[in-house]
């Protein structure tokens, strides 16, 4: 009886790490398949392709300058797309209006959506989990309802959850953040 005591416990526990572990593997791959499916709404939209001209048919217009024109209209045609991908990655996760937008810059805040990321991820103490295993808890998506609420996840690399806050835009452009509720997942 000892003997199936002592091969059922490591059993078990290996059985519970195997779940564990198709877990995490499932939402990296929906969180993998979102980010594709996402790439390629971006891309589409821009509706755009590069078709650059041939070379000149004649062999004095074969020169370096032609290269170096050929080149120089794609980098800027690669700069606009980067600059496109870039509004909308920006724009993704944000659902204020002009209307809200316009009222934060009235409070001081000269571009709201990424100020108000960039302070709350510089106050990971609002996350009220202790890292585990050596990681340091941050937030890795932060996505901004209607003013004043903002939906957070929140990492150390081993555990994450989700967390939802409340700012308010005090002081010209100084941001206080209360975090309203918080669960590990």
């Amino acid at each position: 009886m000892r003997e199936r005591t002592a091969f059922a416990i490591p059993l078990v526990l290996s059985l519970i790490a195997c779940a564990f572990l198709a877990i995490k593997w499932q939402r990296a791959e929906r969180r993998a398949d979102e980010t594709a499916r996402w790439t390629h709404f971006v891309m589409d939209s821009l509706g755009t392709t590069l078709t650059l001209p041939g070379p000149p048919l004649e062999p004095w217009g074969r020169d370096s300058v032609y290269w170096q024109w050929v080149a120089t209209t794609a980098q800027l045609q690669s700069r606009r797309w980067q600059l496109a991908v870039q509004h909308w990655a920006q724009a993704r996760g944000t659902f204020l209006d002009d209307v809200d937008t316009e009222e934060l810059k009235r409070k001081g805040l000269a571009n709201p959506a990424s100020q108000l990321r960039d302070t709350l991820a510089a106050h990971p103490e609002l996350i009220s989990y202790d890292a585990v295993l050596g990681g340091t808890m941050s937030f890795n998506e932060i996505l901004l309802l209607k003013p004043p609420f903002a939906f957070a996840e929140f990492d150390d690399g081993h555990i994450d959850g989700a967390m939802l806050l409340e700012y308010e835009v005090v002081d010209a452009g100084r941001v206080k953040w209360k975090r309203l509720w918080s669960r590990l997942n």
